[in-house]
């Protein structure tokens, strides 16, 4: 953890991990002086001709982004180009454009940004994530072919030095790309959310990122020196020489060289100072250069995340499109295994489509399980696609959410017919697949004897367990305060869940933020976490800590907090242990 001075710090979301620091750049999404002119009859046919060349001149900007993406990142994320091709492609909204040049006998420039104008204002007064991101994709191709048809070409942004952290109030996927290929250090964004688009591109990337961080484009300078984390989702301005110097030696922070430096490990999986081997894997949501730098190195996947499916296309995947994402990605980790989790999104998370509800406290409301029940025919596709990629039986799946045993009941119930369904086909599949279910509600933890019975693993999530338990919204800034999972009842549910699993000999995971937490490592070892699975970023000191820990003092030092019924005395005697660690 880097010990921050006074400078000033910007409070936004963290959307991509790593720490970076470097030089601002500012970036204002220009806005061009459009005139307005008249021209005359025997020049419509020239105007419409400019607009069909412009789009055209887009269209072939789009088509290599989207190659750029697929060739860097993969065909799942190249796919968020494909919602700009078919806005830049509107051909209802280009008739109207050209309707309106003949009628009015106006310049194509300032009747395409007139009636694009038009279409965005109602667009921008929803509060609704998927038209927010629509508003963003339309404006980003307007940009374009505007910027075509008043003959300044695709945007000029590379007259910048590599290793600068850009700064804007939004930034589309293309540009995030083009900042990649720029050698961006960090983004900064005043809007955007951890979900978006441009989110998911620079996970993929690897580029530290910071998004909602409130006009941030306005109280940052180009040439200011920045730095940015983003796991805690900061931003610092001008930090002084001291903290300055201060955060460069933690420079190796960096997402891609944390994974490299797993290279200089002794052993994969590490093992504790007495011998025993601790078994560490990784949470991954979308598919990207990560991949193959943790497959290399043979690390498994606690944690497969597949609401991103649902997130670039707006609506749920078919069965074949599932499989092909998870195969190649449970192929290039073979033989290692991978956890599929089954889609966890909540209410506020669906498009405008007939999944959306409307629910004052989403968190509490149909995430999960609950909604999957509920749609089972998109349920069993996901699972079939699921099984599907389950041949080489290095597959096991993961439901999240659960909260009551019934839930289970119905959801193995599910699984089994999507087996019968394949093998009546004839398709390959593990047909031993191990079935895990999240424990991230206080009900499930109490209720993990009843859970054991019925499947073959435990994997905690720690944020939504210690969100839940304690009624604090770890996204909320006033209840960060009451909002750690090291508080007395979160431990307990954890320690009651691992009882539960013992008991039923069964492997419980940690695959929370807890798990990547070097603080909290030696007790959740020592409570008897089986698998502790992270950030890709977290994995190096994770594992660097681990080979200084003696299994058994672990241990006693569970028996010891577990006695404890203050979060101060938790927090301080962890501290200790660490402290004498180094």
């Amino acid at each position: 953890m880097v010990t921050r001075k006074k400078s000033p710090l910007i409070k936004g979301i963290a959307a991509s991990p790593g720490l970076a620091f470097g030089e601002a750049r500012v970036i204002f999404k220009w806005e061009h002086s459009i005139e307005e002119r008249i021209v005359p009859a025997s020049g419509v046919n020239a105007e419409i001709a400019r607009l069909d060349k412009a789009v055209e001149e887009t269209l072939v900007e789009l088509e290599r982004w989207r190659k750029s993406a697929g060739q860097k990142i993969g065909g799942p994320v190249a796919k968020i180009f494909d919602t700009q091709v078919m806005i830049a492609c509107d051909h209802d909204f280009l008739n109207k454009v050209k309707d309106e040049i003949k009628s009015s006998r106006k310049n194509a420039e300032y009747v395409y940004s007139m009636l694009v104008e038009n279409s965005l204002t109602p667009l921008r007064m929803s509060g609704d994530d998927y038209m927010r991101q629509m508003v963003y994709d339309i404006e980003a191709v307007s940009r374009r072919i505007i910027s075509h048809l008043i003959g300044l070409g695709e945007h000029a942004e590379t007259q910048f030095p590599p290793g600068c952290i850009f700064v804007a109030q939004e930034f589309t996927p293309a540009e995030v790309l083009s900042l990649y290929e720029r050698h961006a250090a960090g983004i900064v964004t005043s809007g955007g959310s951890a979900i978006s688009h441009m989110a998911l591109v620079a996970r993929s990337l690897l580029i530290p990122t910071v998004v909602g961080a409130v006009q941030s484009h306005l109280k940052i300078k180009s040439g200011d020196r920045v730095v940015i984390d983003g796991d805690n989702g900061t931003v610092s301005i001008n930090p002084g020489d001291a903290e300055w110097k201060e955060l460069h030696k933690h420079k190796t922070q960096l997402t891609t060289r944390h994974i490299s430096m797993l290279q200089n490990l002794p052993e994969f999986p590490p093992r504790t100072a007495d011998g025993v081997a601790i078994d560490v894997a990784a949470n991954i949501d979308l598919p990207g250069p990560v991949d193959q730098i943790l497959s290399q190195h043979k690390v498994g996947v606690g944690l497969y995340r597949t609401e991103f499916l649902y997130l670039q296309n707006g609506s749920f995947p078919a069965e074949d499109k599932q499989f092909l994402v998870y195969d190649a990605v449970v192929s290039k980790y073979y033989p290692q295994p991978v956890v599929i989790r089954t889609f966890d999104l909540g209410s506020d998370k669906y498009f405008m489509n007939e999944h959306q509800v409307k629910e004052g406290n989403p968190a509490l409301g149909w995430r999960g399980i609950r909604a999957a029940l509920d749609m089972p025919k998109i349920f069993k596709d996901q699972l079939r696609a699921i099984l599907r990629a389950s041949h080489r039986g290095n597959v096991k799946i993961l439901l999240p959410m659960v909260a009551d045993i019934s839930e289970l009941k119905k959801a193995l119930d599910l699984i089994k017919r999507a087996m019968v369904e394949l093998r009546q086909k004839s398709i390959k599949f593990d047909r031993a697949i191990e079935v895990g279910v999240m424990i991230e509600v206080p009900s499930a933890a109490v209720a993990a004897e009843l859970m054991a019975e019925r499947v073959a693993f435990f994997s905690i999530g720690s944020n939504d367990l210690t969100q839940y338990t304690l009624a604090a919204d770890r996204d909320n800034e006033r209840l960060a305060r009451i909002f750690n999972p090291l508080h007395p009842a979160v431990l307990r549910l954890i320690e009651i869940s691992i009882a539960a699993a013992r008991r039923r000999n069964i492997p419980i995971a940690m695959c929370g933020e807890m798990s990547g937490d070097i603080i909290a490592i030696p007790l959740l070892i020592g409570l008897g976490i089986t698998q502790l699975s992270m950030n890709p970023s977290k994995l190096p000191a994770a594992c660097r800590l681990i080979t200084k820990l003696n299994y058994q003092k672990t241990v006693e030092l569970a028996a010891a907090i577990m006695k404890m019924k203050t979060l101060k005395e938790i927090e301080a005697r962890l501290l200790d242990y660490n402290m004498l660690l180094k």
